[in-house]
């Protein structure tokens, strides 16, 4: 039971960018309101069957930012080859650092997190034709499902979802969700899409960068902002980019 439920905490705690372990219950429950109030000004959820299929195509500006967002989210679950790093940092409590990384090898998938102010510390998946392997620091790799009968379709399914950048699991609607510019990535071009929102004492302001050519995810920035009367500003800051191709190099552990 103790290894996996090392995976599921895991899992749960890399899943909410473990930005609650060492912060006031105040503002756990200020960033519940700004979820609550993020799904309030949401139309709709873009599911795959909406899209028709439709994952890697050129994106035209006058294309709808939601849908453009919506398919990269997609477009990056069904490609087979890519990197994917996600950082975060934030102020409260003695301060806080969690990063991930996402590699991607045709079926097989490598997620890696790591927290250097939990006891947590780093974890480490491996995914390989819907099997799931896990090591923690000082521990050797293993599978918990060969003991405890876990679904592993399902802890695999969490464990994807998991290492997407947070921003493609957000909702957001056409009135907010606004095309700013052409932008370049790397050298590729690119379109750059803004969300702000502010809802009592949070503030968030959201930028997406998309391939022009492909629509696939290259690059976010997100700045969360709650300010309380008498204390300094609690600030989050997330940054995530995905690049395609190259060479990935995934095999079983055991």
């Amino acid at each position: 039971m103790r290894v996996a439920g090392l995976l599921f905490a895991g899992i749960l705690l890399f899943a909410v960018s473990t930005r609650a372990q060492d912060r006031p219950l105040g503002d756990v429950a200020r960033e519940a309101r700004t979820g609550k109030s993020e799904s309030a000004h949401a139309a709709k959820v873009i599911t795959n069957d909406e899209l028709g299929g439709r994952s890697a195509e050129p994106v035209a500006a006058t294309d709808d930012p939601v849908q453009v967002v919506g398919r990269a989210r997609v477009g990056l679950l069904r490609d087979t080859l890519h990197v994917c790093r996600r950082e975060a940092v934030g102020n409260s409590g003695p301060g806080w650092t969690d990063t991930r990384v996402m590699e991607v090898a045709g079926e097989r998938k490598h997620f890696v997190t790591s927290n250097g102010n939990t006891k947590q510390g780093r974890a480490e998946y491996i995914i390989i034709a819907g099997r799931v392997y896990t090591k923690t620091p000082n521990g050797p790799w293993q599978r918990p499902a060969d003991k405890q009968g876990m679904d592993e379709t399902r802890v695999a399914q969490m464990i994807e979802s998991t290492g997407l950048p947070d921003v493609l699991n957000f909702r957001y609607d056409s009135s907010t969700l606004k095309l700013i510019r052409n932008e370049a990535v790397e050298g590729a071009p690119a379109f750059l899409y803004q969300y702000h929102v502010q809802a009592g004492d949070m503030e968030r302001t959201i930028s997406i960068w998309i391939g022009a050519n492909d629509g696939l995810f290259r690059k976010s920035e997100m700045q969360t902002v709650t300010r309380s009367y008498g204390s300094a500003p609690i600030v989050w800051r997330e940054t995530a980019t995905c690049s395609y191709g190259g060479n990935v190099m995934i095999e079983a552990p055991l």
